[in-house]
């Protein structure tokens, strides 16, 4: 259901005179659901479904409930077929409200890349940023962009051999890495890509701790281009009503899934409650501190 409205919201804004062909990384979707995100899609939308290959993952570094597929996207560059020069990733907790033509026009001039600053790990050296920064020889204030959204020189990708180097990258460094795959590329990617506005990948965590409530916005909320609902509050686990679910529904509304919104548990409630309330504000660095813990304690090898 995340796939079919990310897809569709991004076929939505589209251009009207450019096609989306998207491929996503099948990891066992059922056939009745690759059915009813076809059918979310208008007629200028296909989606081909690719099959994950998994060489030389063993040994990766995992931890909480994040399953091995986080790193399918470091095969980008061998997944895709030999006509694709360019790509835009999109992870599917995304919600895009804008023409993506307007990004996949702009030039790489020599990047390999082009993303958004991550606004919570915004750094190398951040908490949660790049474990051997320091003894690969990047300097600390080396900006981290997040991987979620990403426009891809996929020629380069596959010609430097980005999804080799990132791999050595977790397997040397598996007891530090913190975010998986994005932390890889942030290490394999320094100096090599080309920062985008903050509203192409907007993190709905700086509306919730911005405001008082989930009504109120970031000032900078309205110039937003696509939404990444990172994090664990996510709309189809959570609807606490603010301006964001609200946008997330009614894109919702327009695919096979028309209707359907999360179940108003009293844990749903709390967890609603509690993303945009001043107490999560005040406890923000017990809830990182508490991330670190679990990744203390539940860090495994795939």
């Amino acid at each position: 259901m995340p796939l079919a409205v990310m897809l569709r919201s991004a076929a939505t804004h589209l251009d009207c005179e450019r096609r989306l062909v998207a491929y996503v990384v099948d990891d066992g979707i059922a056939p009745d659901d690759k059915r009813r995100v076809i059918q979310s899609l208008p007629e200028r939308a296909s989606v081909n479904w690719i099959e994950p290959r998994r060489e030389n993952f063993d040994g990766l570094p995992l931890w909480g409930r994040m399953p091995i597929t986080t790193y399918d996207r470091l095969r980008i560059g061998e997944f895709l077929p030999a006509e694709a020069h360019r790509a835009i990733w999109l992870d599917c907790d995304l919600l895009v409200l804008a023409d993506l033509s307007k990004l996949w026009d702009r030039p790489f001039s020599g990047a390999m890349a082009m993303a958004v600053q991550d606004s919570l790990v915004p750094f190398v050296s951040s908490r949660f940023g790049v474990g051997g920064y320091d003894e690969l020889g990047i300097q600390p204030d080396t900006p981290y962009f997040n991987a979620g959204m990403m426009v891809i020189d996929v020629d380069k990708w596959r010609t430097v051999g980005i999804s080799h180097l990132t791999l050595e990258y977790l397997k040397k460094y598996h007891r530090r890495v913190f975010f998986w795959d994005q932390e890889a590329l942030n290490a394999v990617l320094t100096g090599k890509w080309t920062p985008l506005e903050p509203r192409w990948n907007w993190s709905a965590n700086l509306d919730r701790l911005a405001g008082s409530s989930a009504h109120q916005r970031h000032p900078m909320a309205a110039q937003a281009r696509v939404i990444h609902f990172n994090g664990n509050i996510k709309p189809w686990l959570v609807n606490d009503g603010g301006n964001l679910d609200v946008a997330y529904f009614e894109m919702l509304d327009e695919t096979a899934w028309a209707g359907w919104r999360p179940a108003r548990t009293m844990r749903s409630r709390l967890l609603g409650w509690y993303g945009s309330s001043r107490v999560r504000r005040l406890l923000y660095p017990a809830e990182q501190w508490g991330v670190q813990l679990l990744w203390r304690f539940t860090k495994r090898d795939s």
